[in-house]
């Protein structure tokens, strides 16, 4: 059994310096990022259902990393974008870290749930992983975080 390359993390969809000045002007600049990679057809009805997501429970996860998502009908492909902030966010995170680190994730409204969980316990599990945090954090080379990302999958 091989393991399928993991589509949903490609260099046009990783954001090193995002500036952003709080999680909602993240999530809104990301947004815009996954409109213009196609992902979603819609960046600001996105952007409205993650942070409604948002509302009903935190998805900073810790450690200085979040994992905002949403399942939207202005969803074309399920995907996700990576971003390191130029400065650390408030984002209620469950340690009270504030986020550097965001995997912005994006599935389909009329999905079942399995490419959004596939991606969430994808992510997560890498997350788990300290050599991988650590590797994420010091490197700022897209081209160099996509094979990080590779790496992991093997």
């Amino acid at each position: 059994m091989t393991k399928k390359e993991t589509s949903f993390i490609s260099k046009g969809n990783i954001v090193i310096g995002l500036d952003a000045s709080s999680k909602e002007d993240a999530i809104t600049k990301l947004a815009a990022v996954m409109e213009e990679n196609g992902i979603v057809s819609d960046a600001t009805k996105f952007k409205d259902d993650v942070l409604y997501r948002e509302s009903l429970t935190t998805t900073g996860i810790g450690n200085n990393i979040a994992i905002p998502h949403g399942k939207s009908e202005t969803v074309n492909v399920a995907s996700l974008v990576f971003a390191k902030t130029t400065k650390p966010l408030e984002w209620n995170s469950l340690d009270g870290s504030k986020v550097s680190i965001i995997f912005l994730m994006a599935a389909r409204d009329k999905d079942s749930g399995k490419e959004h969980l596939k991606m969430l316990a994808t992510v997560a599990g890498k997350l788990m992983d300290d050599d991988f945090v650590a590797q994420i954090k010091a490197e700022n080379d897209p081209d160099k975080l996509v094979n990080i990302f590779k790496k992991l999958e093997d």
